[in-house]
């Protein structure tokens, strides 16, 4: 089913767009660091006909406005928030791809879950970056992917003139050798409609995060999907599904699209275990 584009104002004077199709159950679709609602393409053709899908693209993002000001997780759970209201919505299913998670982390911390009939983290760690205290053990459950030095070298160089290409660089990371070259292209285009030094911004405020003390208080229906070789790795996703009680975890192999981008990579079976789950 072909999706519907629309825009509301937010409470801080930002117009933000997100895509729409189908109906029944609410399922929100957040995208990752500097991705957009674009990538959904393929649940909205998947999943509109049994449930009421939606995708946005945060302020910056995708098709939204190129605001100066509010990139930062917490402002992001507040756009979700508005959204929800803007809608008149309730009892959603939240999934957030990577990133997108923290933005529903955030979102539980400060609002609660009872809008919310469930939620899907996929390939998020709980923590990008710790301090130096914490052990070996605790940096692999978290999923501290980014020492300090690394996080602040490559959001300097996202303010630099090498700024696309570093961002080729993080993508083609992420991807694997089953992506065409003309999705490649266009997963790029889709990540270089965000300003690149808003996008270091986004990508420090992100990093710093750390939500291990929330995660063990989700207490609602939850689905973690991970992949076994994301750069998320997934001891990281192990953790998680161990935290949460009653919660469903879906490993998706190498060589079934088990990347950081699974929706993408295999997008039929990572809309089964979807459908299955809501």
């Amino acid at each position: 089913m072909k999706s519907s584009r629309h825009t509301f104002q937010t409470s801080d004077g930002v117009q933000l767009s997100w895509l729409e199709a189908g109906s029944g159950q609410t399922l929100l679709m957040l995208p990752g660091w500097s991705q957009s609602a674009a990538l959904f393409r393929d649940q909205f053709e998947g999943l509109s006909d049994q449930f009421h899908c939606l995708a946005l693209d945060y302020r910056g993002h995708g098709e939204s406005e190129k605001t100066d000001h509010g990139y930062r997780i917490s402002r992001f759970a507040q756009d979700v928030q508005e959204l929800l209201e803007h809608l008149q919505l309730g009892q959603v299913t939240l999934l957030g791809h990577s990133m997108g998670a923290s933005v529903i982390w955030a979102f539980l911390d400060v609002f609660g879950s009872d809008q919310l009939s469930g939620i899907v983290i996929d390939d998020q760690s709980a923590a990008m970056t710790l301090l130096e205290d914490e052990s070996q053990s605790e940096i692999e459950n978290a999923g501290a992917i980014f020492p300090w030095d690394q996080l602040n070298q490559i959001c300097a160089s996202l303010k630099s003139p090498d700024a696309d290409q570093v961002t080729r660089s993080l993508m083609d990371n992420m991807l694997s050798d089953q992506i065409s070259s003309a999705d490649r292209d266009w997963i790029m285009a889709e990540n270089l409609k965000f300003p690149r030094h808003h996008a270091a911004t986004l990508l420090f405020n992100h990093s710093t995060q750390d939500w291990r003390d929330l995660i063990m208080r989700i207490q609602i229906p939850t689905l973690i999907i991970g992949g076994e070789s994301s750069v998320v790795p997934e001891v990281s996703q192990r953790w998680i599904h161990s935290q949460i009680p009653n919660s469903l975890m879906e490993i998706f192999p190498t060589d079934a699209g088990g990347h950081h981008f699974a929706f993408l990579e295999n997008p039929d079976r990572f809309n089964i275990v979807l459908i299955e789950f809501i």
